[in-house]
């Protein structure tokens, strides 16, 4: 790779951290339902307008609609609203790191259901050594007992299992959709599902949106939904999947960074050591750690 595909795939890594930072931000003023609405309402209709304007058509059948809707639910909803409402009891930084799991239950399940993946040696050393990491970062007495910050942290490992499946899904029955079709459908159903939600229990919430809000949730929608988006692709194009993996890792640190900077929020040694733990667990699994050692 060179170095314009290092520099995008840091570049998306980072955006993907920061989306913890912006709902930490969010969170100190309007509810997790609101934060996750407004995301997916914003990004789109940004994308809806990008897809008017470039002219790209494409059928939707009716197979690939119910695709998409399932994916609504796997890649956005679901993930998007445990990670929220987790959020309210733990800090952005453990958020990231927990989420950074996603890769390696993906590859569980891949070896589940879909006949060609295989869980090799490394791959599933990478998840051994990846599920140590989360035992550690999380604190496994915090387990022990059910309370408002474990809960928290089961959420958003729940969003991580979510976003595993949805990686599933997408490739067993949504391989053949361009992905900037996927994304804005996989959006605009997301908005379609939550705006009864939205209505008929917030709408005294979001008629009282003050200009602060509607900035941040733009921001926020801009930058790690529809950038990310077009980020994402760009990477597949140039270099493939395998190495949107890497994306994964640079996540937890860039997301603990961004939240030191401008929340102030200091790591955890337990938090740290998983940390590290996790992120070796990931380049065992993506089998880069041979050229470290040659």
């Amino acid at each position: 790779m060179g170095n314009k595909d290092w520099f995008l795939i840091i570049l998306l890594g980072t955006l993907w951290g920061a989306s913890f930072l912006f709902v930490e931000i969010l969170l100190d003023l309007i509810n997790p339902f609101l934060i996750v609405y407004l995301r997916v309402s914003i990004a789109s209709i940004l994308l809806l307008l990008f897809l008017y304007f470039s002219k790209i058509k494409f059928k939707l059948s009716k197979k690939i609609t119910f695709n998409l809707f399932i994916m609504a639910l796997l890649n956005n909803i679901i993930p998007f609203l445990f990670i929220a409402y987790g959020q309210q009891t733990t800090t952005g930084g453990l958020a990231s790191i927990l989420n950074a799991n996603t890769s390696l239950i993906a590859i569980i399940l891949a070896a589940m259901f879909i006949p060609n993946e295989k869980l090799t040696l490394n791959r599933f050393v990478g998840v051994i050594v990846g599920l140590l990491g989360i035992i550690i970062a999380v604190d496994h007495q915090s387990f022990l007992t059910i309370y408002d910050e474990s809960f928290g942290k089961i959420l958003i490992l729940f969003a991580t299992v979510s976003y595993a499946f949805a990686s599933i899904w997408a490739k067993l029955k949504l391989s053949e959709v361009p992905s900037l079709i996927a994304a804005t459908g996989m959006l605009t159903f997301s908005t379609l599902m939550l705006s009864p939600f939205a209505v008929g229990f917030y709408l005294d919430d979001l008629l009282k949106l003050n200009f602060s809000i509607i900035i941040y949730s733009g921001v926020f929608a801009l930058l790690c939904s529809v950038v990310a988006y077009f980020l994402y692709f760009k990477i597949l194009e140039n270099t493939g999947a395998g190495n949107l993996l890497v994306c994964t890792i640079i996540i937890p640190p860039a997301s603990i960074v961004l939240n030191s900077i401008f929340l102030g929020q200091i790591i955890s040694i337990s938090e740290l050591i998983g940390l590290l733990i996790i992120l070796f667990g990931l380049v065992i699994l993506d089998g880069r750690y041979k050229n470290l050692v040659k």
